[in-house]
C-alpha cells in the first residue's frame, strides 16, 4: 500500500489569513481571476507583493480598494466630519453657557 501525504500551503482558513493568492483575492472581493486580473491591470485594485518569490494581496489592500469603489470610504470620511461638527457645536455652547464663570 502506497501512502500519499501531502502538506498544506496555508495552515490557516481562509478568513485568518492576511495575504491572498491571485484566485483567492479575486473570490475575496467577488469577480473571477480574469476579471480580477484586469481590474489590477487598470489600477482599480492593488498590485501583489512578492514574498518568498510568491505573488500575495494584503486583505487590508484589497478591503479599501472594496470601500474606494463602495462609496463606504466617503460615507465614512462624511460622518467624520458630521461627529466633529456636532463635537464644535457642543463644545461652543458650553463655553457659551460657562463663559465669564470661573
Amino acid at each position: 500500500m502506497t501512502m500519499i501525504t501531502c502538506g498544506l500551503i496555508h495552515a490557516l482558513p481562509f478568513e485568518a489569513r492576511r495575504g491572498y493568492n491571485r484566485r483567492e483575492a479575486a473570490s475575496y472581493v467577488g469577480v473571477s481571476p480574469t476579471h480580477f486580473d484586469k481590474l489590477v491591470s487598470n489600477g482599480i485594485f492593488p498590485r501583489p507583493f512578492e514574498l518568498l518569490g510568491r505573488k500575495v494581496w494584503d486583505v487590508q489592500t484589497l478591503d479599501r480598494a472594496v470601500d474606494a469603489l463602495s462609496g463606504i470610504e466617503t460615507l465614512a470620511a462624511r460622518s467624520q466630519v458630521s461627529d466633529e461638527d456636532h463635537l464644535d457645536g457642543e463644545l461652543a455652547a458650553f463655553e457659551a453657557k460657562h463663559h465669564g464663570h470661573a
